[in-house]
């Protein structure tokens, strides 16, 4: 708020509680970071703006209706991006996926993908779980098959 007057938003955040009304944009292949020369380029499509902005306007009813006078609301825009999945397909084909089940490239075999390009979805909820535990799997599988290959190979 540029121009409001610094005391009178001083005196209304010191009255304030802040609220954070959160959905999640759905899959959609649109949806996609891609790399264009030096810059990384997202390209976010809002899939589930309708009913976000439903949620929104449930909330505002329901804060005033419990006594808060004002009620004002901002939604977060690409400079805010959080939680951003889905970037790589999982699959068992490289014709519809890059990624096998255990995140390994299908055309780089040494490489893994296991931060959260990996998920379809975060379903609204930081996946820092979710990606450790697949971190944790790969990592196990790593293990179990190659590691165990070239130690066998010696």
């Amino acid at each position: 708020m540029p121009f409001a007057p610094e005391r009178a938003l001083g005196l209304m955040s010191r009255h304030a509680v802040d609220w954070y009304a959160m959905s999640e944009d759905l899959p959609s292949a649109e949806s996609r970071v891609t790399v264009d020369g030096a810059n990384i380029r997202l390209d976010w499509q809002r899939s589930n703006w309708t009913t976000h902005l439903a949620l929104v306007a449930t909330l505002k009813e329901r804060l005033r209706a419990a006594g808060y006078p004002i009620v004002l609301s901002k939604a977060f825009d690409r400079r805010t991006p959080s939680h951003q999945c889905g970037t790589v397909r999982i699959g068992l084909d490289l014709a519809t996926s890059p990624l096998d089940p255990f995140c390994r490239a299908f055309d780089h075999p040494n490489l893994f993908v296991v931060d959260a390009s990996f998920l379809p979805t975060s379903a609204a909820v930081n996946p820092s779980l979710t990606i450790a535990a697949q971190a944790l799997r790969v990592a196990d599988h790593v293990a179990r098959t190659d590691l165990r290959t070239h130690r066998d190979m010696r």
